[in-house]
């Protein structure tokens, strides 16, 4: 299963992807991610090896240009005192999808409750006052696109074993630059938001994309 993290880059980059290479190597490069690794190319996002070591078979060396391209697209790292990871999301679709999450009321107090207390699914629920008709669903897309990662093991009422969840993030900066401002019929347009998000320790390391993406860097 994917790290948080690399759900959370996944979409974008394969965006990116598409774009730079274009559809005819594309689709080249996914006959080959199925017939060596039975993975199309969001999968081998999700496997980022798997695409690393295919785009090498198609650009040798060039691949490091290539992958150098996609990592200023998409963040920057920053390290401070401490060691503590700051990431600056140069992705505008990225950043528009953190700035969403966290502007959806529902979606703030699940990921508020899940930082406090790494919890199980019914326990954030629970505890943030959301049905869980539609607290299921909210929580499944935070999961799906990386906002919400397991953290160790709850015990259910029947005795299961259950994941239990904690945010990606410990902080979340967003800047909106009004000076920039579009009007179109007394209708403001804000420019690109500035993003940065501080990881939680150890979440860095977890992630594939970041490894191969940043390779050589010290993290």
């Amino acid at each position: 299963m994917p790290s948080a993290l690399d759900r959370l880059l996944g979409q974008a980059l394969e965006s990116m992807i598409r774009e730079k290479l274009g559809q005819k190597t594309c689709e080249k490069i996914e006959a080959r991610l199925r017939q060596r690794y039975n993975l199309d190319l969001a999968a081998s996002i999700n496997d980022f090896y798997t695409l690393d070591a295919t785009l090498r078979e198609f650009f040798s060396s060039g691949a490091d240009a290539i992958e150098e391209d996609f990592a200023n697209r998409l963040i920057s790292i920053n390290t401070p005192a401490k060691g503590r990871h700051w990431l600056s999301i140069a992705n505008e679709d990225l950043a528009e999808l953190i700035v969403a999450t966290y502007g959806d009321k529902d979606k703030r107090i699940i990921l508020e409750v899940a930082f406090t207390k790494p919890s199980a699914i019914l326990d954030i629920l629970e505890t943030a006052r959301i049905p869980k008709s539609s607290g299921y669903r909210l929580i499944n897309q935070l999961v799906e696109n990386g906002f919400l990662t397991e953290q160790g093991f709850a015990e259910s009422s029947d005795g299961k074993k259950v994941n239990k969840y904690t945010t990606l993030f410990e902080k979340v900066n967003i800047e909106i630059d009004t000076k920039g401002l579009i009007f179109n019929t007394d209708i403001p347009l804000p420019s690109i938001p500035t993003v940065k998000v501080l990881l939680k320790e150890n979440i860095l390391n977890e992630s594939q994309i970041i490894r191969v993406l940043l390779r050589g860097k010290k993290l």
